[in-house]
């Protein structure tokens, strides 16, 4: 049987049966792969540590008729600081659920690994995970194609002016006040438009520089939470469950 080496991130584990579980990885050499990780649950298993959500682990894994599996792997990073947060582990949940939802198996995207990495990193030991998370949702909307233009009004291509604009999901970007009409549309300010160019211009370790108020950081969230449903046609779970612990209010449209 053929056997190949991989480094990945484990993006999420469910249960399979006899102590089995199915792992999701993003590989920087074959992208998004799922595989079987035999009998890891036990409590004598070698790999159990390696093969837990988030952690960085070089794999060497067998090639299957259905489904490849764990031959051995060992763990690179694990982030603790992450672990011992509640909300950093539900970011770090989203993160890994917009990746799956929005990639496709085994298509090779190494600029995305490698922000997948840094993102994580970034998520263990920072005091504002909030935006590491928008920061990582603008870049990966950029890497697959499907940035959102916020530069000008999507439909008519022109200028977008004054202190409050409209963003479309369905449109793909901002709407001019013409345009915005009978738009289903999220009110915003030029000030939320401006730090999310901050953040695409930005590299990771930069954004502890910034410093948002809470209305952007709310216009933020609810323009990235309808755009990128629009673009997986689902919620994400992670974030509507740090909702409804929060008692997040979304702005209005």
């Amino acid at each position: 049987m053929k056997l190949y080496k991989v480094l990945a991130v484990v993006l999420n584990s469910r249960e399979m049966r006899d102590a089995h579980r199915i792992l999701t990885l993003f590989s920087k050499e074959q992208g998004k792969i799922r595989v079987v990780a035999h009998g890891v649950t036990k409590p004598t298993s070698r790999k159990r540590g390696a093969v837990q959500p988030f952690s960085v682990t070089d794999f060497l894994l067998r090639q299957g008729r259905d489904m490849d599996s764990i031959s051995e792997c060992e763990g690179r990073e694990f982030f603790p600081g992450m672990w011992a947060d509640l909300d950093k582990l539900l970011y770090a949940g989203h993160i890994a659920e917009i990746v799956d939802a929005l990639t496709m198996d085994g298509n090779p995207h190494e600029s995305l690994f490698v922000h997948i990495i840094k993102t994580l990193r970034e998520l263990d030991k920072t005091v504002d995970p909030e935006l590491v998370v928008r920061w990582f949702e603008l870049r990966l909307m950029a890497l697959l194609g499907y940035l959102p233009d916020l530069t000008g009004c999507v439909n008519c291509g022109s200028e977008v002016n004054g202190p409050a604009v409209s963003f479309s999901a369905q449109a793909g970007g901002l709407v001019c006040t013409s345009c915005a009409v009978g738009v289903d549309s999220i009110s915003c300010n030029m000030g939320t438009v401006a730090v999310m160019q901050t953040l695409l211009c930005w590299d990771i370790d930069k954004i502890n520089r910034l410093r948002v108020a809470q209305p952007a950081r709310a216009q933020m969230y609810s323009i990235m939470r309808e755009y990128l449903q629009w673009h997986m046609e689902r919620r994400s779970r992670s974030m509507h469950f740090m909702d409804k612990l929060n008692n997040f209010i979304p702005v209005n449209k």
